[in-house]
C-alpha cells in the first residue's frame, strides 16, 4: 500500500505545539481601607505625643509624615478625630497657639494597645517660659529620630523612661542633660550624645557645667547593652551669639590643658546652629565641631 506525501505529512515530522491561550490572572494589589489607614495615623501621632509630653501640630507633622507634602493638613485631620474622642487635649501655650497633651482616656487608649503612657495634663512647660527651650530641643530630637537614632527628651529623662541609667553622670555633672540621642557604633556599642539647648544666654559657669561631660566620652553607662558617653550636642538659634560664648567657657575650662588634649575635647562637642523663622519654625540647621569653630577664627 502506497502513502502519498500529503497522507505522510505528521508521521515523519514533528508538528510545532499548539500555543497555550491560557492567560494568568492579573494579581490584585492589596490595598488598605481608609479606616485602617485611619487608625493607624490615630496611633502613630497618640505615640508621638506621648514621648515627647507635649507637640504643635507642626512638629507632629514632621515626626509622623516627614516626606509629605501636606503632613500638617493631615495631621490637622487626625488630631481633631482624637481630640472629638476626648484622647487629646488642645491647650493654649506660651506663643499663644495651640499645644496637644495625652488626656487620662488618652493615656488607658495607650496602655490597651501596649504603649506605655501617663497624662501630660500637668505639664508647665506648655504654657511656661520654658516652652521655646522645650520645643526647640524636641524639633532636634524629631530631626535626629528620623535618621534612625533612639531620642528622648526632657520629658522621658525625668520619668527616667530609658534603658540606661544616667544618675552618676548627672550628678557628677550636677545636672540632667535636655535631651539624649543614641545609636549603636560599627564597633557594637551604643553611642549616648548629650543634648544642650541654648535658648537664654547663660552664665559661663552653667556652660562650664554642660561642657563637662566630655570629660566623661567612654564612661559605661549601665543598661542592657554597651551604652557609652559618646559626646556633648549644643543646639541654638544661629541668629544669637552662643557659639561665642561657648569658645569663651571652654577657654576658661580647658586653657591650661595641653593642646592636643583640647582639641580632643573641643572635636567631642557639635554646635548645631539653627535657622528659625516666626512663630518658632525651624527652617534648616548646620552642624559644627567647637574645634572646627575655633579654627575659623570666630
Amino acid at each position: 500500500m502506497r502513502l502519498t506525501n500529503t497522507e505522510m505529512t505528521g508521521l515523519l515530522t514533528k508538528q510545532s505545539p499548539t500555543p497555550s491561550t491560557t492567560t494568568k490572572p492579573p494579581r490584585v494589589k492589596a490595598q488598605r481601607c481608609g479606616r485602617d489607614v485611619a487608625r493607624s495615623n490615630e496611633l502613630r501621632c497618640m505615640k508621638a505625643i506621648a514621648q515627647y509630653g507635649h507637640l504643635r501640630i507642626v512638629e507632629l507633622a514632621r515626626s509622623v509624615w516627614p516626606t509629605a507634602r501636606y503632613g500638617e493638613q493631615v495631621a490637622r485631620r487626625t488630631i481633631r478625630r482624637l481630640v472629638e474622642q476626648g484622647l487629646l487635649l488642645e491647650r493654649r501655650n506660651a506663643l499663644a497657639s495651640t499645644s496637644l497633651c495625652v488626656t487620662r482616656a488618652g493615656a488607658a487608649w495607650l496602655e490597651l494597645r501596649g504603649v506605655t503612657a501617663q497624662h501630660t495634663l500637668d505639664l508647665s512647660s506648655v504654657g511656661g517660659p520654658t516652652f521655646f527651650h522645650r520645643t526647640m530641643a524636641t524639633r532636634y530630637l524629631i530631626e535626629r529620630q528620623l535618621t534612625g537614632a533612639h531620642v528622648a527628651g526632657e520629658y522621658r529623662i525625668l520619668r527616667r523612661d530609658l534603658p540606661f541609667n544616667i544618675d552618676a553622670l548627672a550628678r557628677a555633672m550636677r545636672k540632667l542633660p535636655d535631651g539624649l540621642v543614641w545609636q549603636r557604633r560599627p564597633d557594637g556599642t551604643v553611642g549616648v550624645e548629650l543634648v544642650e539647648q541654648e535658648a537664654a544666654p547663660k552664665a559661663r559657669a552653667e556652660i562650664e557645667k554642660c561642657l563637662r561631660a566630655v570629660e566623661f566620652v567612654g564612661t559605661r553607662l549601665p543598661g542592657d547593652a554597651p551604652f557609652t558617653v559618646a559626646g556633648l550636642v549644643f543646639v541654638f538659634d544661629r541668629d544669637l551669639n552662643h557659639a561665642r560664648r561657648l569658645l569663651l567657657a571652654a577657654n576658661s575650662l580647658w586653657g591650661a590643658r595641653p593642646a592636643s588634649e583640647r582639641v580632643t575635647l573641643e572635636q567631642r562637642v557639635k554646635l548645631v546652629a539653627v535657622e528659625l523663622r516666626e512663630p518658632l519654625v525651624w527652617v534648616g540647621s548646620s552642624v559644627t565641631t567647637l574645634h572646627e569653630l575655633r579654627q575659623r577664627g570666630i
